[in-house]
């Protein structure tokens, strides 16, 4: 069986530069993936959009780019 915890860490306001593109904030996000009896832990940055998704920026084996947080 499979799960995964997420951690939100603090949330960081972006620059008017990114503003323009549509990103209000940057934010890392700790996971923990448990699987088969092994534990796997990392951390990944996040965007977050005026629409209020909020993505992964670049993934891993695990957690793929684009990966949306709900």
């Amino acid at each position: 069986m499979k799960s995964i915890t997420i951690n939100k860490r603090e949330r960081v306001e972006a620059y008017e530069s990114f503003r323009e593109d549509g990103i209000i904030a940057f934010q890392l996000v700790d996971f923990t993936i448990s699987y088969f009896g092994n534990e796997s832990s990392f951390t990944l940055d996040t965007i977050i959009k005026e629409d209020g998704t909020q993505t992964v920026v670049d993934g891993n084996g695990f957690i793929p780019s684009g990966y949306e947080i709900k």
